[in-house]
């Protein structure tokens, strides 16, 4: 089991997946950081493999320091504000890279909300 960080919005779809509801990303309200997150490996790079066994495949942060380290404060309102959510969860099924961590939804044993952190 691996504990990791993960960002959505109240939808289930992540900070950097466009969305078929046509909800923004933070490429368009938050472009400073979606161009710090550039500057690390994406899940190829750190050559994880986003099609293992035919499962659709999850990123999140690896701790809440790296977490801290590619957000900064003054950006969690702006997400807090579009209905984005911090969550700690515990996945046994995952892949870890340098820079990244994948895991599938199915493997959630327990997910906690963890916004009031970052407030």
């Amino acid at each position: 089991m691996k504990t990791v960080i993960r960002i959505e919005h109240a939808d289930g779809i992540g900070m950097f997946w466009s969305n078929r509801n046509k909800r923004k990303t933070v490429y368009d309200f938050l472009p400073a950081l979606a161009d710090r997150h550039r500057k690390f490996n994406d899940p190829d790079m750190d050559h994880l493999d986003i099609e293992k066994e035919n499962k659709i495949w999850y990123c999140a942060y690896k701790s809440i320091e790296q977490l801290q380290k590619w957000i900064l404060k003054d950006e969690f309102k702006i997400l807090f504000d579009r209905e984005f959510r911090v969550l700690l969860l515990d996945v046994t099924e995952y892949q870890e890279g340098k820079d990244q961590i994948i895991y599938t939804k199915e493997s959630i044993a327990n997910s906690k909300n963890i916004s009031s952190l970052f407030m």
